[in-house]
């Protein structure tokens, strides 16, 4: 335990990933039911998956939703792009 000491208490790196989301919260006021709350959490943790990913959030979920008007389905994340040729 003594090792976890010596670390700053902002070197984490889950804290630093959901802090943007944190940030438009608290400046939103939040949301205002529990089912806006839990909808904004999923919308979030797909964007930033999204983002990890190295694909454009916007362009991703436009394709989503055009898949599922068509097929009634939605599909899944897409993979990282690969770094490299």
């Amino acid at each position: 335990m003594g090792s976890y000491l010596r670390l700053p208490k902002n070197n984490n790196k889950a804290e630093r990933e959901i802090r943007p989301g944190v940030m438009m919260r608290k400046v939103s006021f939040g949301s205002h039911s529990n089912e806006g709350a839990q909808t904004r959490s999923i919308l979030k943790s797909i964007y930033r998956t999204l983002k990890l990913r190295e694909q454009d959030p916007l362009k991703e979920t436009e394709s989503a939703l055009h898949t599922y008007m068509l097929t009634g389905v939605l599909p899944p994340l897409p993979v990282k792009l690969s770094s490299g040729g």
